[in-house]
């Protein structure tokens, strides 16, 4: 059965999708089959890993779905080892539908049935969660097996991080009895700023050893990845996914 993953914060802007669409991509490319779950319903990590309009899978989503609750005939392919279980914006809709039509009891457990016909497929399943705490993100922890945590190094994304840790306990306890907390990953770091670097020791004071050692730094190659979409070709690509790399190797011994 493969290891799903969740990555999340209720602040947008955070670094969610890209650190999903690159660590689903290094796994990938390691040999491990990798399904990338899009649970947003901007669809940016679709066209991040894809380089498609996310229309281009309008009735071919996560929606439809989890309304069958079958993941199966909605994965598309992206490349040797990497799928994903795309979405637009119409997934916007889940939770009008999840408690007028959804013909179930659990309406937490959704996504985790939806999944199930197909964990066995993957080593991993990623999900890039929205930046809210609502149902979409309740699904999404309900389903994990862990969950890491992003921390962008700016005052309100910190001043998030108490609240979405609530919300993980609060999921382990009503709905997910087995979510482990894999990590806190501090990403886009400017480390020339003194409040970067402060709110970084912060957070490492606070929460410990459950600050990733790995930290992200903001790097231009990084965001020209999802216009060029993700290599490994030039020395700019390697250095700008060297640190990704080290979190990957980080995150593999944490959910062994």
């Amino acid at each position: 059965m493969g290891t799903t993953i969740s990555f999340g914060i209720q602040k947008g802007g955070a670094g969610k999708t890209t650190t999903t669409a690159i660590t689903a991509f290094l796994l990938a490319q390691s040999g491990k089959k990798v399904l990338a779950v899009d649970f947003d319903s901007q669809g940016n990590l679709t066209q991040f890993l894809t380089q498609r309009n996310i229309y281009d899978f309008t009735e071919q989503t996560a929606l439809e779905a989890l309304k069958e609750q079958n993941a199966a005939p909605y994965i598309h392919p992206v490349s040797t080892n990497l799928d994903i279980l795309p979405a637009e914006d119409f997934l916007i809709t889940f939770s009008s539908w999840l408690y007028q039509k959804y013909p179930g009891t659990d309406p937490s457990r959704v996504l985790k049935d939806t999944l199930e016909p197909v964990k066995d497929r993957y080593d991993f399943i990623l999900i890039d969660l929205p930046p809210n705490l609502g149902d979409h993100t309740i699904n999404g922890l309900t389903a994990s097996d862990f969950a890491v945590v992003m921390l962008q190094s700016e005052p309100f994304c910190h001043d998030a991080l108490d609240r979405y840790l609530e919300t993980l306990q609060a999921v382990k306890k009503k709905t997910n009895p087995d979510l482990i907390l894999a990590g806190i990953l501090t990403v886009m770091l400017d480390a020339r700023t003194t409040l970067d670097t402060a709110i970084l020791d912060k957070a490492r004071r606070d929460y410990e050893d459950v600050v990733f050692h790995s930290v992200i730094k903001r790097r231009s190659r990084i965001k020209e990845f999802t216009v060029t979409g993700l290599q490994l070709v030039t020395k700019a690509d390697h250095d700008a996914l060297e640190p990704y790399n080290n979190f990957v190797k980080e995150l593999l011994e944490r959910v062994k």
